[in-house]
């Protein structure tokens, strides 16, 4: 009996045994099985990572045959998956990219395992050129050889054709900049030289080696040196200005230079340091000190001229008061002697008292017309629209009354005007026309003629005739006080006319002068300003 108890005692702990042993098997068999449906589901999620992802990327094996590519791949080169696949991943590359990838990218990608940033050009489907960024990465067998490897690509296109149109922008400043006639410098914080073109340089004699990293305050001259200390301090709090300073030259010559000025500040405002455009103004103020001289000098020219007007007021004075009053006086004694003893007087002496009573007349003449001469620059212009050819019309009409019996064709152009003073111009033509009425006396058929031509693009007034005319070597001497071209016994006159037109004509802002043959008559010219 105690050996079957004990036989059933073993049986029951058996059982136990088995049935725990059985548990745990069916535990273990359910993490294996867990295990593996955990291994099918990761390749899954990795597959539509690499599909999905907004990014350029490709697996290539050993031979460089693409195995796989990203939607995005295919979506930014325009090709489907079956295009591509199984293709060489260097037939989407241009010419030169390729060559690049044999010679140089592949040996060192299948030496290193990986590639870093590599710059390729991608051709899309269409033909059009992408830049992109490569990066990939290898995958080794057991050997350690590579067998398969992952590359990740970025679009790079905008971004080099920005780079690019900055270098090109850049480019063109550096131009404008080094072959600017202007002196451009800039000045880090402490006012250190960083920048200079070869202007500046050359206008002060060095190399642009020679002034980098120097302080712009030891280029200035002592005298101006705290002045400008002082300005190129208020740069730091933001002050733009334009001033005037002495720079020295390497040579220690002085420069005056002309700086405007501009600080420069980082995105957050800090001042760090500043912009400048130098201008060499040295022959300027060199003009300004000459013209202060002249000033001066005119200054006391003007002084000079005006006391020799007070002087020649008294003169006039002098001449109409002093002068005139003994002549008068001669005259009239004269007068008297002819009227009352002229009867009893010889002959010779009769004359000779009326020669003093002639030279008393013409010495009275004279003095009218010195003061006349005189006046001229002294009296004021009162400017207004003048009929010229009613007035020239009057002035023949006069002379034709003064001598009726003379055969004289005048000739006026109608409606010639002018702005000027009407009795200063009468004057003018008084002169003019009585010149060449006087000089043509001696023609059996004068002719008179006034009008108007063109002369540097503006009308010029002439007076022309047929007289006497004289020699153009001798043209210089017109316009002179006393001078006179022909002998006084031929034609009457004081010589002064022609210097009082020209007096006006020049207070008129115009210019006149003559055109002549000796006996061929002659023409004068004059424009009113």
């Amino acid at each position: 009996m105690k050996d079957e108890v004990t036989t059933a005692g073993d049986l029951q702990a058996e059982v136990a045994r088995l049935q725990a042993e059985n548990a745990a098997l069916r535990r273990i068999m359910k993490e294996q099985q867990e295990a593996l449906e955990g291994q099918d589901q990761a390749p899954r999620c990795s597959r539509c990572l690499y599909s999905d992802t907004p990014v350029m990327l490709h697996s290539i094996d050993r031979n460089g045959l693409l195995l796989g590519v990203s939607n995005y791949w295919t979506e930014v080169l325009g090709y489907s998956r079956e295009e591509v696949l199984g293709r060489r991943s260097i037939d989407f590359l241009t010419p030169a990219s390729q060559r690049y990838a044999v010679e140089t990218v592949l040996p060192q990608f299948f030496r290193d395992g990986y590639c870093r940033n590599v710059e390729y050009q991608l051709v899309k489907k269409n033909g059009a050129v992408i830049d992109v960024l490569l990066s990939a990465a290898a995958e080794r067998d057991a050997q350690g050889a590579v067998s398969r490897s992952l590359a990740v690509m970025i679009d790079v296109t905008e971004w080099k054709a920005a780079e690019k149109a900055l270098k090109e922008s850049e480019a063109r400043f550096r131009m404008i900049v080094e072959t600017s006639q202007e002196s451009i410098v800039a000045a880090d914080r402490i006012g250190c030289l960083s920048y200079l073109n070869r202007q500046f340089a050359d206008m002060l004699g060095y190399e642009v080696v020679d002034l980098l990293g120097r302080p712009f305050l030891e280029l200035v001259d002592q005298a101006l040196h705290d002045e400008t200390a002082a300005r190129q301090k208020s740069r730091e709090n933001g002050v733009s200005e334009h001033y005037e300073t002495i720079l020295v030259r390497k040579d220690g010559t002085r420069v005056w230079a002309s700086v405007s000025a501009k600080p420069i500040h980082d995105a957050s405002g800090v001042f760090q340091g500043s912009f400048a455009m130098i201008s060499d103004v040295t022959r300027r103020k060199q003009a300004a000190e000459e013209i202060e001289v002249l000033h001066t000098h005119l200054s006391a020219r003007a002084l000079e001229l005006e006391t020799a007007n007070e002087e020649l007021e008294a003169f006039n004075y002098t001449v109409s008061h002093d002068l005139r009053r003994p002549l008068t006086a001669i005259y009239g004694f004269a007068q008297v002697i002819m009227e009352l003893y002229g009867q009893q007087l010889e002959a010779q002496c009769r004359d000779y008292v009326q020669e003093i009573i002639n030279g008393s007349i013409k010495m009275n003449h004279l003095i009218d017309t010195l003061l006349n001469f005189s006046r001229r620059y002294s009296v004021s212009l009162n400017r207004e629209l003048v009929d010229v050819s009613g007035l020239a019309g009057e002035i023949l009409a006069e002379l034709r009354l003064s001598d009726p019996q003379r055969r004289a064709e005048c000739v006026v152009q109608p409606g010639l005007v002018a702005d000027a003073d009407p009795q200063l111009l009468r004057v003018v033509l008084d002169n003019l026309l009585g010149n060449a009425w006087k000089y043509s006396a001696k023609k059996e058929e004068a002719r008179l003629e006034f009008g108007t031509v063109q002369h540097q693009g503006r009308d010029a007034f002439f007076i022309r005739d047929n007289g006497a005319g004289f020699d153009m070597s001798h043209a210089s001497e017109l316009f002179k006080p006393f001078q006179r071209l022909h002998d006084p016994e031929d034609f009457k006159g004081t010589g002064i006319g022609l210097a009082s037109v020209q007096r006006i004509i020049q207070r008129h802002g115009g210019q006149i002068w003559a055109e002549a043959e000796p006996g061929s008559g002659a023409t004068f010219f004059f424009t009113l300003g």
